[in-house]
């Protein structure tokens, strides 16, 4: 009996519209049996083993079909739709492109074209093909909706939003619209983020980027449900470490005594062979100073994962940080010559306590990216150790380190305090932060629009800029001093409240190219033991250096200190009260 290709070709698509994969490609393995190697066919499988999540079959599958219909536009806007979610962005780009060269008026892949081009970074280009499919379709919400997030991650927000708000009032419920302008409050810390995310949530409550920011704007806002809406997403995505690490520091914000890390070890138990996940759940661990528990973590993975050169650094820094000090040698003596494996050995090296040796390993990463904070901090260190009189160049030159009384009022400092106490709202310090003993706020504070904080912006500006301005001369060799003439602006702006017995641990701002301290309110700060007290240039204590501060400074009711990110600082702790700072960091 001859067999009925249309009619296999008609069932499988019908199965493949009903998720039916197995007897899709059942039947489509027949109709190749009798008309060989056809476009459509292949094309078809391409489209069963992509939905079936079998990625390597359907590349193949697609290949062959555009072997046989290379310039076909929906192959090649399919075929780049996998090539995009594979992370191969460039041949995904490439393929839109041949998509339109023989349909130029084919919209989704002008669309699909745009997305990947936003995420290559190529945000002129994504806005034209966007641009050029709003002038076809004015009523496209998802053009408006995608120019949106191109105008966002350029930083023009007043065109992003008016662009969310048009694909809304188009498609009320967009959930990328909703999510971006839902981030977008979210960044100018504007109470409407909440309500916003609750939106999108119901329209797309399984999007894992929307469930992760409602999470966060309920921990924001000081509401219950964000750590168990989070647990659940988790618990059904175990691969998604955004989610992951955002739990962990959510649940160490909101109970100092919970297992932080306990999402990543379930996670770990249905994925033992995601290699990307055990990486992180070790990086995790250390953020907590749980650094035996991840080198514990890493000895149970050693069979089910690849042992390289990446995870013998791993074991040498994890070693190192707990202590174990000949285990960390001999893993480290395995390592590559990588900027990140010169920087573990020459730490190593100063807990080993041979300056001299951290020295010579870190001088030249340090000389080669001059931005790289974690290199010149720990060769400050080494110099100081040696003698060496270029630390007295990097750190302490007359001018490098500030401190200013600033013009404000008392009561101005207590509704600024009253203001930041409101926003202290979890009840543990942050995992991978510098302090202990009390809370940090999220977000940028000085994006923030209360008027109590927009009024002390303007007034650390004013001492920001008597500070530059008394800096020594510029200086191309010197971290700091070589942005000395630039026009400097705020990165991580934030606030921290200690409680009795609170500190900060000695640690330095790797993004920054100028931190600062600025009290708000204090705890009795006198006394021989100086309590909350700050010290500059004193060295980690883990790495048990003898060796004391560059400088002591007290903190006194709105006084400003600034000094360069590379050095090292951290606090004395105190018995009773509360110490209320803000802080920031400078940027170029």
């Amino acid at each position: 009996m001859p067999v009925d290709v249309n009619a296999l070709m008609t069932r499988a698509e019908a199965a493949f519209r009903t998720r039916r994969f197995d007897s899709a490609r059942t039947d489509l393995a027949a109709v190749s049996r009798v008309v060989g190697d056809h476009f459509a066919v292949l094309h078809l499988l391409a489209l069963v083993e992509q939905n079936a999540g079998r990625p390597v079959p359907a590349l193949a599958a697609f290949r062959r079909a555009l072997a046989l219909a290379p310039g076909d536009p929906q192959i090649n806007n399919n075929f780049a739709n996998l090539l995009d979610a594979q992370g191969d962005l460039e041949q995904a780009a490439t393929h839109y492109s041949y998509a339109l060269a023989a349909d130029p008026l084919f919209a989704d892949a002008r669309l699909n074209r745009a997305t990947t081009l936003h995420k290559l970074g190529m945000f002129d280009l994504a806005r034209l093909d966007l641009d050029q499919v709003i002038a076809t379709n004015p009523s496209d919400a998802r053009a408006y909706e995608a120019r949106g997030g191109v105008y966002r991650a350029e930083g023009n927000a007043a065109a992003a939003e008016a662009d969310f708000r048009h694909a809304l009032a188009l498609s009320p419920n967009r959930a990328m619209a909703l999510h971006g302008l839902a981030r977008m409050a979210t960044e100018r810390n504007d109470d409407t983020a909440l309500p916003l995310y609750r939106r999108a949530h119901a329209v797309a409550p399984k999007d894992l980027e929307v469930i992760l920011g409602y999470a966060e704007a309920l921990e924001a806002a000081g509401q219950d449900g964000g750590i168990p809406l989070l647990a659940a997403a988790v618990d059904s995505a175990p691969e998604w470490i955004a989610g992951l690490d955002s739990l962990a520091r959510m649940r160490s914000e909101a109970d100092a005594d919970d297992d932080f890390a306990a999402g990543y070890a379930a996670a770990i138990i249905k994925r033992p062979t995601d290699r990307a996940l055990n990486l992180a759940y070790w990086r995790c661990l250390a953020r907590g100073d749980r650094h035996a528990d991840a080198l514990a973590a890493l000895d149970l993975a050693r069979d089910r994962i690849k042992n390289d050169a990446e995870i013998d650094l791993f074991e040498g820094v994890l070693a190192s940080e707990a202590g174990d000090l000949d285990r960390a040698d001999a893993a480290l003596s395995r390592i590559d010559d990588s900027r990140d494996g010169r920087l573990a050995i020459g730490r190593h090296a100063l807990r080993r306590h041979d300056p001299a040796r951290a020295a010579a390993i870190l001088e030249p990463v340090a000389r080669s990216d001059l931005s790289l904070v974690a290199a010149w901090a720990q060769l400050a260190i080494a110099w100081r150790l040696l003698g060496d009189p270029r630390a007295a160049w990097l750190c302490d030159q007359p001018g490098l380190c500030g401190v200013q009384d600033l013009d404000v009022n008392a009561s101005d400092l207590a509704e600024l305090a009253e203001t930041l106490r409101g926003l202290h709202r979890t009840r543990a310090h942050p995992i991978g932060q510098s302090l202990r003993g009390g809370t940090q706020t999220r977000g940028r504070l000085f994006d923030r629009v209360e008027p109590s904080i927009a009024r002390f912006k303007q007034v650390v500006e004013r001492g920001l800029a008597a500070h530059c301005a008394a800096l020594p001369p510029t200086d191309p060799t010197h971290p700091l001093l070589r942005h000395r003439d630039e026009a400097l602006h705020f990165g991580g702006s934030w606030s921290v409240r200690l409680s009795s017995g609170g500190f900060h641990v000695n640690h330095v701002h790797p993004q920054g190219i100028l931190s600062s301290a600025c009290y708000i309110a204090l705890p009795d700060t006198g006394g021989p033991e100086r309590p909350g007290w700050l010290e500059l240039g004193g060295p980690p204590a883990e790495l048990g250096l003898d060796l004391p501060p560059i400088a002591t400074i007290e903190p006194r009711p709105g006084r400003l200190i600034l000094f360069p990110s590379y050095l090292y600082h951290g606090t004395r702790p105190f018995v009773v009260g509360e110490r209320l700072t803000v802080a920031f960091d400078i940027v170029v």
